[in-house]
């Protein structure tokens, strides 16, 4: 089935993307945290996964990055089902140690709307929540997406990423956001978004270290 993340897909090493001699034993480690996380043995696929490097000291650093699966087939209600899944994936994340912090809630951009909204997946409901985590120091940032593919499919992922050990400071969640209490975001309770619903700080870790979001509002 195709999907059609809000996410910028991943460049597999397994696929041909050869990490640069910038990649460090520390990423490889930092990399390992992602996929020992219990949730990642629920795939319904094996994960995606991309170590942090660095091609030159001109550009960026890319942060590592895994990707889980964990719902991809047929829904008779791709709204209610993709809220569902997007909440089933708040709870793995906190029960696993991450800080939910933030959600995002989108109304599909239905094709041939003549005044479609300006955010959101073309003929999808998009349900995140975005997370973060701190391990020996080292700071991860995960997001759970529930996507309701119109007319009748439903996909539910989790991503993930690493900061590069390439970077200059490892933690990038100094503030630390609190967190948001449970059962009461755009995802976990209310009806379906009419426009764009947000809970939380707009605080994401980038893919690269050079995406103007960063790790800063």
């Amino acid at each position: 089935m195709t999907r059609r993340l809000l996410l910028v897909p991943i460049c597999l090493l397994l696929s041909g993307c050869v990490a640069s001699e910038a990649t460090t034993s520390a990423d490889h480690e930092r990399l390992d945290v992602l996929l020992s996380q219990p949730f990642a043995g629920e795939a319904v696929e094996e994960p995606a996964r991309r170590l942090a490097f660095r091609k030159s000291g001109d550009l960026p650093a890319t942060r590592g990055t895994v990707t889980v699966v964990l719902a991809d087939g047929p829904a008779a209600a791709p709204a209610g089902e993709a809220r569902r899944w997007a909440a089933k994936g708040m709870r793995k994340l906190r029960e696993g140690g991450w800080t939910v912090y933030a959600t995002v809630c989108l109304p599909p951009r239905e094709s041939g709307d003549p005044d479609p909204p300006e955010e959101g997946a073309w003929d999808a409901w998009s349900f995140a929540a975005h997370a973060y985590k701190i391990v020996d120091g080292v700071s991860y940032f995960a997001v759970a997406q529930g996507l309701g593919r119109l007319p009748d499919a439903v996909e539910m992922s989790i991503e993930m990423r690493a900061p590069s050990s390439r970077e200059p400071v490892s933690d990038l969640f100094p503030d630390r956001p609190p967190p948001l209490p449970a059962g009461r975001s755009c995802v976990e309770t209310g009806d379906l978004p009419a426009g764009k619903v947000t809970d939380g700080p707009p605080v994401i870790m980038g893919e690269s270290a050079g995406d103007p979001s960063g790790a800063v509002r």
